[in-house]
């Protein structure tokens, strides 16, 4: 029987360095259409999978999806200088359906302060366990929005997102890229990375300059490249709630959650 290391659940990694790069911002804008918070993800990708390669037996992998992204932004990463960054499992989690991994992330200056802490859950489908460890990533609206939107785009999402996005970000997970793997992990085919997703609808959901402090949505249905994403955007106290639609109206990103630093310009 195949079994999760609970060992590893509250162990953080040894901080790793990266370099933040005009070049490395400059692609990760031009694979998601301009420039996007969502950047933040990318000094901690490599580091995210070794720490969950250390929780779950490798013939697992290729059973998980992203579940959840919750980005928390207190400085913005500091361009041209390099910053370090610490991870860990923080909860196992499991059901009836698969188990749930969170995983927590800190991003550091050269000075030792926060610029970002992320919550990323992964979703291990059609493995169940009884796991209850640790905590869970922070919570999400359960209840959906209601009410005319704010304001509603469409952006395409090209045949070639996933290989630009894999090559901006370093995520090279097969689903996105090898349509026979993603086929035979039980997907339709290569599907778009969660993060590439929530970068192109963040176009729509910061319009008019705004700054988040927190950015948040469920990955709940795979995208194929290909396909159209609309992102519709309702105001919420001080932020915005969002969801994303594919081309046949099924919503693919939800409980989109953004909390302002500062007021946008409308």
């Amino acid at each position: 029987m195949t079994s999760f290391d609970e060992s590893v659940v509250g162990r953080w990694s040894e901080p790793r360095p990266f370099d933040v790069t005009p070049a490395g911002v400059a692609a990760y804008a031009d694979a998601v259409g301009g420039p996007s918070p969502v950047y933040a993800v990318v000094p901690a990708m490599d580091l995210v999978f070794m720490v969950a390669d250390t929780a779950a037996p490798t013939e697992l992998r290729a059973r998980v999806v992203h579940g959840q992204q919750d980005i928390f932004f207190h400085r913005r990463l500091p361009v041209g200088e390099t910053v370090t960054v610490r991870a860990a499992v923080l909860g196992l989690h499991g059901k009836r359906s698969g188990t749930v991994a969170t995983i927590g992330v800190q991003t550091y200056d050269a000075h030792g302060a926060l610029l970002n802490e992320q919550y990323v859950t992964e979703f291990y489908r059609g493995v169940p366990t009884d796991l209850r460890l640790g905590a869970p990533s922070p919570a999400l609206p359960a209840d959906a929005p209601s009410g005319p939107p704010l304001r509603t785009a469409t952006a395409p999402l090209p045949l070639d997102l996933p290989r630009r996005y894999a090559d901006a970000s370093g995520d090279r997970n097969p689903i996105h890229l090898d349509d026979t793997f993603a086929r035979g992990a039980g997907l339709p085919g290569v599907i778009v990375h969660g993060l590439a997703s929530l970068a192109v609808a963040g176009h729509t959901v910061l319009a008019g300059g705004a700054e988040p402090a927190r950015l948040s949505c469920r990955f709940t249905r795979p995208v194929a490249p290909g396909d159209a994403l609309t992102t519709r955007v309702w105001a919420d106290g001080h932020g915005y709630r969002f969801e994303s639609v594919d081309r046949a109206g099924a919503v693919v990103l939800g409980a989109g959650l953004v909390e302002l630093a500062r007021p946008c310009v409308m």
